[in-house]
């Protein structure tokens, strides 16, 4: 049993892989047609989901699709449960993330806890993107 898991979420994560790949290849730019995560119109991604501790590069206010757009360092990750890490090898690098969660009150250099989750429309592959919520700066004792 826990085999056929195992090679199903192993399919699973080969096809997120190439749909992006596939998407990468194009040179619009990635939206979301939804504000809210996990409900994207047509077929959802795969579930996934990661907690992670990011330095936030930039922040840029968008004028459409998610409210806000953030490049982040990704410092730590920690996959929940079974579920997919979409950024289990983004660790030392940046990565974009889009996100509805108000950040008037984060700058750059803001060091945040936060989840990550792939989030867009398998039949529109542009649409896919790394969505951020739960965001929290990072407080050490």
């Amino acid at each position: 049993m826990n085999v056929k898991r195992l090679a199903l979420a192993a399919t699973a994560s080969t096809m997120i892989i190439l749909i992006m790949v596939a998407g990468a290849c194009k040179s619009t730019t990635a939206t979301a047609t939804t504000p809210t995560p996990g409900r994207p119109g047509g077929g959802a991604v795969v579930n996934s989901d990661s907690i992670v501790t990011a330095k936030i590069q930039s922040i840029t206010k968008q004028s459409t699709g998610y409210p806000w757009k953030l490049d982040v360092l990704i410092q730590n990750t920690v996959n929940v449960g079974s579920l997919p890490n979409p950024v289990s090898n983004s660790v030392g690098k940046v990565v974009t993330v889009l996100i509805d969660q108000d950040m008037t009150s984060y700058k750059v250099n803001d060091v945040v806890t936060a989840k990550i989750k792939y989030s867009g429309d398998v039949n529109t592959p542009s649409s896919i993107i790394l969505y951020m919520y739960n965001v929290a700066l990072e407080v050490k004792p």
